[in-house]
């Protein structure tokens, strides 16, 4: 790459402008970069007491937090900019002959945060210097996004007892999901999930984010999911992006977590912990369908941080270990006409994290840090023991990180990573010849469990990104932004069913196992014979980005443009598509105008058309053989049948093969990637010197979404053909109303509050949804159900069969059939309370409340060609579950054992109200219709215990 050498003109005139974009044009094909913001930069303008600029000030900042110092000059406006500063507090000095020394301490670094201040110096009669403690803006006068943020010492605070980064990011305005899963309506599901959930933004469900650690993206391969966790402890800040609209930030239609993990210091220091929540510390669970056993759930975690330098002000080392482990105990119950024992099950996991930085030299910082996530055994089991099954999930990452400043006015960072992830589930005593069962009548798995599954995914990244900043006097401030970036992912699963041993068409290429499903006992429902499973897809792109950030006076705009390209692969290498940078072009654009001029009064506006590339998941119909291949029969038999009826294959009635010969899948030369687009505008008033008050309305669609349709196939023994296609009926919309409040007191008490209300509609949410709340069967992200129903003509013999087969799925020609409505994760009214109180004693308390008025949900109808509740015969999310509260509370108290050894202890509350509304519904139309699904969480309390030094 060439450098891009800093631009200066006294005259002020178009020329440099010129000049630095032609190079900036040029730059971008050998330079750039798309990676979130690991770091904060405060800029601000140097006067004397008349208002005068003051060029040429020297500004050095220091903070434990930065290897050596960060200098600047002021500029011929005053100007200065100290951009790459990692979070954390700082002091800033400024000096220049023949004024004081003005020296600023407290100067708060926030991740992807610009502080914007006023420095204004005194004539010195003779040498003096000055202290004062900063006054910290509260609004981000410079950017049109929308984010909220949490520094370790807040998250060290807030009442977690997991530690997650879903219970962070459940402190956001607006977010659902969280608390609830709206995959699994609240249950603890093997196939599907926990009993909470990953956030949904703006209405785009759990698929719709892009996880950031260090700048690099760990989303999951084929989920869009978080992929690597890495620990509690080693973060520094979380940035939570509700509305992102800088180019810089893509491969999303919902929002961004951004991940910032910490790097040690000139100082040792380290800690020692235990978090304990036993089962006689959580209240009673009051009965519900979703667990066929109730489990008395205990966890605890033992973790120890330690960080410190290898050389002062140019190596530091971090590092944090987590060990978890969770015991369930489960006593004999009942469920209808199932009796399930007692159980007990253990499982055991550990996380370590590791990281170091280096600044060789002045200017130039490089890190290395590596997440190794492991499954470490299991031991037992909950339910009835011939389904007990095992669940493995492991991953080691690695990130590569540089920033570097070439000069006063421009600024490189480049970033490099990969993550491994690897799942795998089988039934614990590892029998495959039984089939497993599932039973409508009580929601229940018995016989065995349905198989062996494993996955293994990956993923890598490379990132540049450059930045120039140039000031003139007629055209305003600028802050140029480059990027360009390359990713490469794939999985490969494999896949064995049960029922190896109820083979009953041996022979016929289905011979991988089989599975039942019973509408009661005596009376078969289908049978599932599983043909090959398993195979591998991967997909790579690159892409690029510019903008121009332009500050003129009170105005600051934003134009930016990101594109980037895409090419998937089948499983056996071969191109099955691939996308230009035309089909990703998306622009961005906002506006904030300071209205009186000091920062405190602010109006944005925001537009931005984000889109997402293809993940792997969808992609095993173009395969050589599909990754999920079936043969589904119906019971034709009579009632009550032995073990010989039962296997006796005249009593079983083909319905429906899904392979690749049978159902052959067609792309559409026209296929498009999912794009949403935005809308913002917001007001932001600084209220006093410590509160601040933010209102916004916000309005986001995605339409024309990428599905299969089925299309009308005669020659074809289905009777339909598969089109992957961008399908005009598929959509989401998003509309809100929010309000935020956000402040202190001195260093005693600290408040965020908002009020969200919300309507999330659409055919589809942006995630996985099941058929049932307890099966593993239903619509993906990007392929679904919805668009099954061909559309036939009027005058083929075939009408009205396969109208009655595939009435209310939908499709062409057909309409949507009640499938568009409220989606799962859609509530009306959420308001969220985060306090924080430094309490006599040396206390510690911080309490969360949080009011949802309810989710929506719906009848589920039976769909007779496949023989799942997969329609809406009332329509999408027209009943809402009742209004639900939570309140968290967390103590904490540190005592001083002796110097540089302290002792912390304290105690937290989940749901300290011990509130267990449902949160869900049997949703399918059977006799449970209707009954408790899952309720809210039980109370319960977790002990903690830290030594630091």
């Amino acid at each position: 790459m060439g450098v891009v050498f800093s631009v200066f003109s006294k005259e002020g005139d178009v020329k440099p402008l010129l000049r630095t974009a032609c190079i900036y044009v040029l730059s971008l094909l050998v330079l750039g970069a798309l990676y979130a913001d690991q770091t904060g930069e405060i800029r601000g303008r140097v006067t004397d007491e008349q208002g005068e600029a003051l060029p040429g000030v020297a500004i050095t900042a220091r903070s434990p937090k930065l290897q050596g110092t960060r200098t600047a000059l002021s500029d011929h406006t005053g100007a200065f900019r100290l951009p790459l500063l990692p979070v954390g507090k700082y002091s800033l000095t400024f000096e220049i002959t023949g004024f004081e020394k003005l020296t600023i301490i407290e100067n708060e670094v926030q991740l992807g945060f610009t502080s914007t201040i006023s420095i204004v110096l005194k004539v010195a009669s003779m040498e003096e210097e000055r202290t004062v403690t900063a006054e910290n803006p509260l609004i981000d006068k410079t950017k049109g996004d929308n984010s909220y943020r949490l520094k370790g010492d807040d998250l060290a605070q807030i009442p977690t007892q997991g530690r997650t980064i879903e219970e962070v990011i459940a402190h956001t305005p607006g977010v659902t999901g969280v608390r609830v899963s709206t995959i699994t309506g609240g249950a603890n599901i093997a196939e599907l999930g926990p009993e909470t959930g990953l956030p949904s933004f703006r209405g785009e469900g759990e698929e719709g984010n892009n996880w950031l650690v260090d700048g690099l993206s760990q989303k999951g391969v084929l989920f869009n999911e978080l992929s690597v966790i890495v620990n509690y402890d080693a973060w520094e800040e979380v940035e939570v992006i509700s509305d992102g609209f800088s180019p810089a930030m893509g491969d999303a239609l919902g929002g961004f977590v951004n991940i910032v993990t910490k790097s040690g210091g000139n100082e040792f220091h380290g800690e020692l912990g235990i978090l304990l929540r036993d089962a006689n510390l959580r209240a009673t669970r009051r009965d519900q369908l979703s667990a066929a056993s109730l489990p008395l759930t205990s966890r605890y975690q033992l973790y120890g941080n330690f960080g410190g330098p290898i050389l002062k002000d140019k190596l530091w080392f971090f590092a944090s270990n987590n060990f978890h482990g969770t015991m369930d105990d489960t006593e004999e119950q009942s469920v209808g006409w199932l009796t399930i024992p007692a159980g007990h099950k253990v499982i055991n996991t550990n996380n370590f994290f590791g990281k170091l930085t280096f600044t060789p030299w002045r200017n130039h910082t490089l890190s290395f840090g590596a997440t190794f996530n492991d499954f470490l055994n299991q031991s037992g089991g909950t339910g009835l023991p011939e389904t007990y099954s095992l669940g493995a999930h492991s991953n080691t990452s690695y990130r590569f990180n540089y920033r570097g400043i070439l000069s006063q006015n421009t600024l490189l960072t480049a970033a490099l990573g990969q993550y491994h992830d690897t799942l795998r589930a089988e039934p614990l005593e590892t029998d495959l010849g039984p089939p497993g069962y599932f039973w409508f009548d009580i929601s229940q798995y018995t016989n065995n469990f349905w198989g062996v599954f494993k996955r293994v995914s990956e993923r890598t990244d490379l990132a540049f990104d450059l930045t120039h900043y140039l000031e003139t006097r007629r055209w305003g401030s600028h802050e140029f932004g480059a990027g360009l970036f390359y990713y490469k992912n794939g999985h490969e699963t494999t896949r064995s069913f049960t029922g190896q041993d109820f083979d009953l068409w041996p022979g016929n290429g289905f011979d991988n196992g089989v599975f039942l499903d019973w509408e009661s006992p005596g009376k078969p429902f289908d049978l599932w014979e599983y043909g090959p499973q398993g195979g591998n897809n991967a997909t790579r792109g690159w892409g690029f980005y510019f903008k121009d950030s332009v500050t003129v006076g009170r105005f600051s705009l934003m134009i930016g443009l990101r594109a980037e390209t895409q090419t998937v692969f089948n499983d056996i290498g071969a191109k099955i598509w691939s996308w230009g940078l035309g089909d990703f072009l998306c622009p961005r654009a906002s506006l904030a105008w300071d209205l009186n001029g000091d920062g405190k009064d602010v109006l944005k506006f925001s537009f931005g058309r984000l889109a997402n590339p293809q993940t792997t998941f969808s992609l095993s119909g173009f395969n050589t053989q599909y990754d999920f291949t079936f043969r589904q029969y119906s019971w034709a038999g009579g009632a009550g049948p032995d073990e010989a009826q039962l296997r006796d294959p005249l009593n079983w009635e083909f319905i429906f093969e899904q392979s690749a010969g049978a159902t052959p899948t067609e792309l559409d030369p026209d296929l498009k990637p999912n794009k949403s687009t935005k809308y913002l505008l917001e007001y932001d008033r600084q209220v006093s010197a410590n509160w601040v008050i933010k209102v916004r309305g916000v309005y986001s669609y995605s339409k024309n979404l990428t599905n299969l349709v089925a299309f009308y196939a005669p020659e074809l023994e289905a009777k339909f053909k598969w089109v992957y296609t961008t399908f005009e009926l598929k959509r989401r919309n998003y509309v809100a109303l929010e309000a935020e409040l956000r402040g202190k007191i001195a260093d005693r008490f600290t408040l965020s509050a908002s009020y969200t209300w919300s309507q999330a509609k659409g055919t589809n949410p942006g995630q996985f949804e099941s058929s049932g709340w307890a099966t593993g069967i239903g619509s993906g992200y990007e392929t679904s159900f919805f668009g099954t129903r061909p559309d036939v003509p009027a005058s083929e013999p075939d009408k009205a069969l396969m109208d009655y087969l595939y009435a209310g799925l939908g499709g062409l020609g057909v309409g949507d059939e009640g499938w568009y409505g409220f989606l799962p994760y859609s509530v009306d009214h959420i308001a969220k309370l985060l306090a924080t109180y430094q309490a006599p004693l040396g206390i510690n308390v911080s309490v969360a409340i949080e009011y949802l008025s309810g989710y929506h949900w719906e009848k589920k109808g039976l769909s007779p060609a496949w023989s799942l509740y997969i329609t809406f015969p009332e329509g999408r999310g027209g009943r809402t579950t009742p209004a639900h509260l939570y309140v968290d509370i967390a103590a904490e108290k540190e005592f001083t054992l002796r110097k540089g050894i302290r002792l912390s202890v304290g105690v937290n509350a989940y749901n300290l109200i011990n509130s267990q509304r449902p949160v869900s519904y049997v949703k399918e139309d059977t006799e449970l219709f209707g009954q408790v699904w899952a309720r809210q969480l039980p109370r319960w309390v977790q002990f903690k215990a830290a030594l630091r030094f």
